[in-house]
C-alpha cells in the first residue's frame, strides 16, 4: 500500500511539474492614457512597380546538383516571400538595396516540396526593382535540410525540415541575419554552429522551432550559425510557433518582435488570437526569455472592423530617427494566414498607435518598410510589398516627423 501510495503522489508532482512547466507568462505592459487619434493613413508619393529578382531558386540537397530542383524565379515566375531590405543612399560594395528573402508561392508553390526551395537568399539593386545575387555569392545562403537532418512535425506530413522567416539588420558595419528552423534536429544544426558552449546549451533537445543567426562584413561570406533562441522553454510556452521574428537596434540595444500564437495554453491573459511579443539583448545572440518578454500594446485595431477574427500573423520591424515601426499582415491566424497590410508606430517602442487604412487590404503577406532618408522634418520610407500571389511591389512614402510627434505626446517617452 505504501508503495502504491507513493507511485501515486509522485505520479501526481510530475503531472503538477508538467503542467507548471506550461503556466508562465510575458509582461503585460500598462498602456498609457490614449487622447489623440492616430495620424492619417500612409499615401505613397509613387509606385515603381513590380520587382524582378533574376535568380535561381535552389531545392537541392547539400552537395547535390538534380536539375528539378532548381528553378528560376525572374519574371513571371514570381516566387517571393518574406522580404527584408536595406538601404544604403551611398552604395555598399556598389548597391542601394540589399535585400533578404525566401523563395515561395508564385512558381514555388505552397506544397510540402515547396518547404525545400524556401531558402535564405541574398540579392541586390540599384533601383528597388531590378535584383541580382551580388558578385561572388550564389543562393541559397544555406541549402535545405537532409530529411535525415530533420524530425516529423506530425503523421500526415513527410519528414522535412525548413527554414524560413529571414530579417536582417546593419549595424557597425556588419550584417546581423536572422531566420526560423522548424523541424531541424539540435543535432543537425550543431553541425552548422560556432563551437561554443552558449550554442550547444541551446541545442541540448530538439525544438519545434529555432531562430540561428549569421553575421557578414561584406554580405558575401557569412559565419556559421549562432542559436539565439528556440521554441522551448525558458524562451517560448514549449512548441509555440515563434513567428516571423524581426531585429531592429535602437541605438542602445538589439530588440527582437515576434509573433506568437494564443493557443489557450495559460500564457497569454487576453484572448487575443495572437499577440506581439518584444525581446530586448545586449549583443544580439542572448535574448531575453518569454517570462522577462513584454507584449506589445496597440491603440487601435483597425483590422477588427473587417474581421473580429483577425490579428497579426507575420510582422517586420524598422526603427528611424527615434520612432519605432512594425508593418504587420493582418489575418484570420486561425487559418494560418494574412489578408491585410497595416503600419504601426511608436515612440517607446511598446505602445503603438496604428494607421486606420491598411496599405493593402487583399492578398498581403508579410511585407517590409525601410528607411531612406531623413530631414529635419521628414522621414523618406521604402516598402517592399509582399503578396501570396508571390510578387514583391516597390513602393514609396514620406512621413511628416511633426504630425508623429505630436500623435505621441501622450506616450511615454
Amino acid at each position: 500500500m505504501i508503495r502504491i501510495l507513493s507511485i501515486l503522489l509522485f505520479g501526481s508532482i510530475f503531472l503538477m511539474a508538467c503542467h507548471h512547466s506550461e503556466d508562465f507568462f510575458a509582461q503585460e505592459v500598462e498602456p498609457p492614457i490614449w487622447t489623440i487619434d492616430p495620424i492619417d493613413s500612409v499615401t505613397f508619393d509613387n509606385d515603381e512597380g513590380l520587382v524582378s529578382i533574376h535568380t535561381i531558386a535552389n531545392a537541392n540537397f547539400r552537395g547535390l546538383q538534380n536539375l528539378t530542383d532548381f528553378l528560376d524565379i525572374s519574371g513571371s515566375n514570381a516566387s517571393y516571400c518574406h522580404p527584408d531590405v536595406l538601404y544604403f543612399p551611398n552604395k555598399f560594395n556598389g548597391y542601394k538595396y540589399w535585400m533578404v528573402f525566401t523563395p515561395y508561392f508564385g512558381a514555388v508553390g505552397t506544397n510540402q516540396n515547396s518547404k525545400k526551395f524556401e531558402n535564405p537568399s541574398i540579392v541586390v539593386s540599384n533601383d528597388g526593382l531590378d535584383w541580382i545575387n551580388p558578385p561572388g555569392l550564389t543562393n541559397p545562403l544555406i541549402n535545405a535540410p537532409f530529411p535525415k537532418e530533420s524530425f516529423r512535425e506530425n503523421k500526415m506530413d513527410p519528414i522535412q525540415g525548413f527554414w524560413s522567416d529571414v530579417d536582417w539588420i546593419f549595424l557597425n558595419d556588419r550584417f546581423y541575419l536572422y531566420y526560423r528552423g522548424s523541424f531541424i534536429t539540435a543535432q543537425s544544426l550543431k553541425s552548422k554552429c560556432v563551437l561554443t558552449n552558449t550554442n550547444f546549451d541551446r541545442l541540448k533537445l530538439d525544438a519545434h522551432r529555432t531562430i540561428v543567426q549569421q553575421t557578414s562584413t561584406d554580405g558575401i561570406e557569412w559565419s556559421n550559425l549562432n542559436i539565439a533562441f528556440t521554441s522551448n522553454p525558458p524562451f517560448t510556452p514549449k512548441n509555440d510557433h515563434v513567428l516571423s521574428p524581426s531585429f531592429i537596434h535602437n541605438g542602445s540595444q538589439f530588440l527582437s518582435y515576434e509573433i506568437e500564437l494564443n493557443l489557450g495554453r495559460r500564457n497569454f491573459k487576453g484572448k487575443d488570437p495572437s499577440y506581439v511579443l518584444r525581446r530586448t539583448s545586449n549583443d544580439g545572440i542572448n535574448f531575453t526569455g518569454f517570462k522577462e518578454s513584454k507584449l506589445v500594446n496597440f491603440l487601435n485595431k483597425p483590422w477588427l472592423r473587417e474581421n473580429f477574427a483577425n490579428s497579426p500573423w507575420h510582422i517586420q520591424a524598422t526603427f528611424v530617427d527615434g520612432y519605432y515601426f512594425l508593418c504587420i499582415a493582418i489575418g484570420d491566424v486561425k487559418r494560418y494566414t494574412s489578408e491585410m497590410l497595416y503600419i504601426a508606430y511608436s515612440k517607446d517602442g511598446l505602445n503603438f498607435k496604428v494607421f486606420p487604412k491598411p496599405l493593402l487590404k487583399n492578398n498581403a503577406y508579410r511585407s517590409a518598410i525601410f528607411p531612406m532618408g531623413v530631414s529635419e522634418s521628414l522621414i523618406k520610407m521604402g516598402a517592399m510589398i509582399g503578396n501570396k500571389s508571390g510578387e514583391f511591389r516597390y513602393r514609396e512614402f514620406t512621413l511628416s516627423k511633426e504630425k508623429i510627434k505630436n500623435s505621441l505626446v501622450d506616450c511615454p517617452n
